[in-house]
């Protein structure tokens, strides 16, 4: 029995120097488009967005290539006003948001180039705060459309905007 015992611990430790070699292969990895900050659909159970944008005159709507450098052209993204979230994010949160009216905000386009060697563009949006109703609470939801044949993250694509009235 004594003899048992040394022979698995001399078992043991020559099984743990097995070495095995990874090699990773990025060969097939594409470029793939996203807002960064996006926050629909919401991962997991997380609590309703809530006055994201509440005393802001500016927002920010962000696209981002997601690569290993940035890329050597430019690549035009274009994002979709997308009414079918508002109807999502209140279905799911059990809130009564608006989509926000076309006259409580500007946006001198809703596409964005992201130049070559950089890895991140922005479309400023003005938001009108005397246009806006305080007894509603708004949304004002976005979805990539497209990015010059560049594959779009699925679940990295929306951005909503809440506005809480007061």
């Amino acid at each position: 029995m004594k003899h048992i015992i040394p022979f698995f611990l001399i078992l043991l430790v020559l099984s743990g120097c097995l070495k095995n070699d990874v090699t990773l292969d990025y060969t097939g990895i594409q470029p793939l488009m996203l807002i960064p900050n996006a926050n629909w659909p919401p991962k997991g159970q997380a609590a309703p967005l809530t006055d994201s944008a509440a005393g802001t005159t500016r927002l920010n709507l962000y696209a981002r290539v997601s690569y290993e450098k940035p890329l050597g052209k430019n690549v035009l993204v274009k994002f979709t006003l997308d009414n079918a979230l508002v109807d999502e994010y209140n279905n799911k949160w059990g809130t009564a948001y608006r989509l926000l009216p076309a006259n409580c905000y500007q946006v001198s386009a809703l596409e964005t180039t992201i130049s070559a060697g950089e890895q991140q563009a922005v479309i400023p949006i003005t938001v009108l705060p005397a246009n806006i109703d305080p007894q509603y609470d708004y949304i004002l939801p976005f979805t990539i459309l497209s990015a010059d044949g560049n594959t779009i993250a699925s679940n990295l694509k929306s951005m909503i905007f809440t506005l809480k009235g007061q």
